[in-house]
């Protein structure tokens, strides 16, 4: 296996493990950073809309995405997550899967 080989293997599992954090833990990650900064002061249901607007962008007010585009972003992360992750198990497969067809095109020369 060559080093360019190894290379796009282990590219590919980083991109993988990426890919199903953000899908699984994204959310959870967001919501910590938010909560120890600029929700610190806020509870129950101003802390979500709080939440959901800063992720957003910012209040529609302030010329951001407000609560809407913060709910779209937070229902994107689990699909685009688990597309990143998609990608990173087919191209660590396709790697693999020619390196093998190579070794066995090498064995029978």
């Amino acid at each position: 296996m060559t080093k360019k080989e190894k290379a796009m293997i282990g590219a590919g599992t980083a991109t993988t493990a990426t890919g199903t954090a953000v899908a699984l833990g994204g959310e959870t990650a967001l919501w910590a950073i938010f909560s120890a900064g600029p929700g610190a002061a806020l509870t129950g249901a101003a802390e979500t809309s709080a939440f959901l607007a800063w992720l957003g962008g910012g209040s529609l007010a302030a010329g951001g995405g407000g609560i809407a585009a913060g709910s779209a972003i937070l229902a994107a992360l689990g699909p685009v997550g688990l597309g990143i992750a998609g990608v990173g198990a087919v191209t660590a497969g396709v790697t693999i899967y020619k390196n093998r067809k190579r070794n066995k095109k090498e064995k029978a020369q």
